[in-house]
């Protein structure tokens, strides 16, 4: 088994080969622009017949290094960068350099750590989901900025003027931006997300964009620890802790779209509000039930998902009889 990981800029990879091993075999600096990568990738195929190529999420940076081992069967992992940094604050130098980096990468894909992409993971659907979540934070920004300017100095009309002209040209063009996605969006998964209570088309073009293919998740659990909303597991001697904070290693897009519909939903769906209340009674505080019945969500975005049929609102016993 061959190994290849990659600490990706936006001007160049920087990458290590190892085997089982995870010894240096050969270090390598590869432009990172297509015609180079291309000829990288057709190379390695050839000398290689069993090897797997990772790197770090980074932005789109890894894109086209990921279509390009795709489209010759080379199988890639993206590694969350979370993993590179606690593998770094491990090791007793703490060194970090693209060298110890590209070498991390390649050790954690040995271990089989990150997620192995296929074609319909580097869908643009994402990216162009995502910048609508960036401009609409923006637009947040600027308008928390207006706000307090107008308190502080109401009199100064036209720095007032100046400071609102941007918000309705980017709130338009978030609006653009999610038409987009609207359109790109399977409409039969759609339409099988927003039978969930707490979900709407928003949230459920989002799901679809981050989540990608759900045939590669074996269960709900899987989902949900992709999704970073399962808790870190703490363990000292015989004392065991589950309930501590959430890993947060996946999407925070998919993560606060999650949340935000579980903040829906229990105001809604009696089950949910029930198990929100629960949770309350136990002691939680307000974001940690409103996490778990989040998960929750996720479970049910599974089932539905998998298996092709609505969801189907359950109603309590005693509202039966």
């Amino acid at each position: 088994m061959t190994i290849i990981g990659f600490d990706i800029s936006k001007k160049e990879l920087v990458g290590v080969r190892t085997d089982k091993s995870a010894t240096i075999r050969e270090k390598m600096i590869i432009p990172n622009d297509p015609d180079s990568i291309k000829t990288f990738v057709e190379n390695i195929k050839n000398q290689y017949p069993h090897l797997i190529v990772a790197s770090e999420a980074t932005a789109d940076y890894h894109r086209s290094l990921a279509e390009h081992c795709l489209r010759h069967q080379i199988p890639f992992r993206l590694i969350n960068p979370i993993l590179t940094k606690q593998f770094t604050r491990a090791t007793i130098r703490k060194k970090k350099t693209d060298l110890t980096d590209a070498l991390i990468i390649a050790k954690l894909a040995l271990q089989g750590e990150g997620s192995l992409l296929n074609i319909k993971s580097l869908d643009p659907l994402k990216s162009v989901n995502r910048t609508a979540f960036k401009i609409q934070r923006i637009c947040l920004m600027l308008s928390a900025i207006y706000q307090r300017f107008n308190r502080v100095f109401p009199e100064d009309k036209d720095i007032l003027a100046e400071l609102a002209v941007p918000l309705p040209i980017l709130n338009e063009t978030v609006k653009k931006i999610r038409k987009k996605v609207d359109e790109r969006t399977d409409k039969t998964i759609r339409q099988l997300l927003t039978s969930i209570p707490g979900i709407g088309p928003t949230i459920a073009n989002t799901l679809i964009a981050e989540i990608g293919d759900i045939q590669r998740f074996h269960s709900g659990k899987a989902l949900v620890a992709y999704a970073g909303l399962d808790p870190k597991v703490k363990q000292s001697g015989v004392s065991l802790k589950h309930n501590t904070k959430i890993t947060k290693r996946g999407s925070p897009y998919l993560r606060k779209s999650v949340y935000i519909s579980a903040y829906i939903a229990k105001r809604h769906d009696s089950e949910l509000k029930e198990y929100f209340d629960k949770k309350i009674g136990e002691g939680k505080r307000y974001k940690e039930a409103t996490v778990a019945t989040a998960r929750k969500i996720l479970y049910r975005v599974y089932a539905v998902w998998k298996r092709g049929t609505p969801y189907i609102k359950r109603y309590p016993q005693k509202m039966l009889t």
